[in-house]
């Protein structure tokens, strides 16, 4: 895998795939909002109090809206909604503010936490949710603060309707080639609502034209992809199962085993309850597939928790064997475990400990290291990332990495295999660290394999090559953003493990 020249072609197509958007339209949702006095929809309500979270206590968007969402019994559709604008005033926030700041007296650096939330979601759905009545939209925009900020409404109001009478539109995510070449980073990120750090380390590695196609895809939904479990099922009968409960679903056209689904709750599928079927990420799913472990083997997993790699990694060894699953917070072992059992995988054993420690746990025919991220690849997955990632988090996270691969590596026998892996679209935090694991003496007894020749044919000329492994871009083919490194130790490779009987 040679290192190529610093602008290649990283796989931009013509278009954004349209397997990348969100294939659940919420044009109908829309029209359930209503603007009735003294009433705050739901989806309204459910979107204000989960980006309250968001902004005051640093809660993931995901996670949040999960927690409002099932306290306030909210339907499928109001739910849609809700996330709709939760995710969508996430993506745009940095062009939302502004717009703000350009009819407001006072920046919005400024205003108080519930202001700055409900105008952002306002002004969210007045230029980017067209269905939506702006009326109702500054109503319930008003009623919102008057619950707590009772002397902003106002002003809140004011604000509101001087910026709906403008009735301006934000920059829409276009095909790279029909797209005006914004000529810099800087003005690229203005666009499309990025910070400029990010933006620029992105323009001098990718270059132009894959910047501006990763910007767009950063501001799509992520579609929906479950992961069948074909140790017990078949993706005929998962999708069956989808259709039953009024959902769509059709295989993934590069990854066999998966299904793209779409206007359904997987979690009341029959197929999701019984373990046939994982909400997982096409481009995670190549974590198994870079590693292929054999059926009763002994298999490493650093930095397992919820537990969907671990568990595919046992479906792969059909149950047989051991995979240690590692991880250092003890209230996310419960997740592995329950994981497990819902899949009915006896093979996946949690165990709470540091990564670093790795080689105490004895020796292993393969290692996975999942490692601690910026999470740049996710993006369209937990906007909120864009925000609170700085420059020198990178630092910090390299570190760490490459401590968990040294570790990891001294944990992996002779000729077994060691895999590295991120969700991030970072050159630091992946060839970096590699190239640091393998200029150090734990990398000395290892050489690298190109992951693609494992991965499904398609794959290998949608992705690209790197220096030292692969890294995927969500419009490659739609999945998320990840990387993949795979090392092979040395048959006189010296391993340092703790051999267990």
């Amino acid at each position: 895998m040679g290192a190529g020249k610093a602008h290649r072609n990283w796989g931009v197509p013509g278009d954004v795939s349209p397997d990348a958007r969100a294939t659940n339209s919420v044009g109908d949702l829309q029209r359930r909002v209503s603007g009735r006095a003294g009433a705050v929809s739901p989806a309204r309500r459910g979107a204000f109090e989960a980006l309250r979270l968001v902004e005051e206590r640093r809660a993931y968007s995901h996670i949040a809206l999960r927690q409002v969402l099932n306290r306030l019994g909210a339907d499928r559709r109001d739910s849609a909604l809700a996330t709709e604008i939760v995710q969508g005033t996430l993506r745009w926030q940095q062009w939302l503010d502004e717009q703000i700041n350009a009819k407001s007296r006072i920046p919005i650096t400024r205003l108080d936490a519930v202001v700055r939330v409900t105008l952002r979601m306002a002004v969210y759905q007045l230029y980017k949710l067209r269905h939506c009545a702006p009326h109702a939209v500054v109503h319930d925009a008003v009623e919102l603060v008057k619950g707590t900020q009772p002397r902003a409404a106002s002003y809140v109001n004011g604000v509101l309707r001087t910026l709906e009478r403008q009735q301006e539109t934000p920059p829409q995510p276009r095909a790279a080639e029909s797209w005006e070449d914004p000529g810099n980073p800087e003005e690229l990120a203005r666009r499309t609502s990025h910070p400029t750090w990010m933006v620029e380390r992105w323009w001098s590695w990718l270059g132009p034209e894959a910047t501006i196609a990763l910007c767009q895809s950063n501001n799509e939904p992520p579609p929906l992809a479950l992961r069948v479990n074909l140790w017990r099922s078949s993706v005929a009968e998962v999708m069956e199962s989808v259709r039953e409960a009024g959902g769509e679903g059709r295989p993934s056209p590069v990854i066999p085993g998966v299904l793209r689904v779409s206007g359904v709750d997987v979690s009341r599928l029959s197929t999701f309850q019984s373990g046939a079927c994982s909400v997982q990420d096409e481009s995670a799913t190549l974590a198994a597939w870079t590693l292929q472990p054999e059926p009763g083997g002994e298999v490493l997993d650093l930095c397992a928790a919820p537990g969907g790699k671990s568990a595919h990694l046992a479906e792969w060894m059909k149950g047989t064997g051991r995979v240690t699953a590692v991880d250092i917070h003890p209230h996310k072992i419960p997740l592995i475990e329950q994981t497990a059992r819902r899949l009915g995988l006896p093979n996946v054993h949690p165990v709470c400990a540091d990564g670093r420690d790795a080689p105490s746990l004895g020796i292993f025919d393969a290692a996975l290291v999942d490692a601690p991220c910026s999470g740049l690849g996710v993006l369209r997955r937990r906007p909120e990332l864009k925000w609170r990632r700085r420059p020198e988090d990178i630092q910090d996270l390299v570190k760490l990495q490459g401590e968990l691969l040294a570790a990891a590596a001294r944990a992996v026998r002779p000729d077994g295999i060691l895999v590295y892996a991120t969700c991030t679209v970072c050159e630091a935090e992946n060839d970096g660290v590699v190239e640091d694991f393998l200029a150090g003496p734990e990398g000395a007894d290892f050489d690298l394999e190109d992951p693609a020749a494992l991965w499904p044919d398609p794959l290998g000329q949608m992705t690209f090559s790197t220096r030292f492994g692969r890294q995927i871009l969500p419009f490659h083919f739609g999945g998320d953003g990840f990387y993949y490194a795979r090392l092979r130790r040395k048959p006189s490779g010296a391993q340092r493990g703790i051999r267990r009987d």
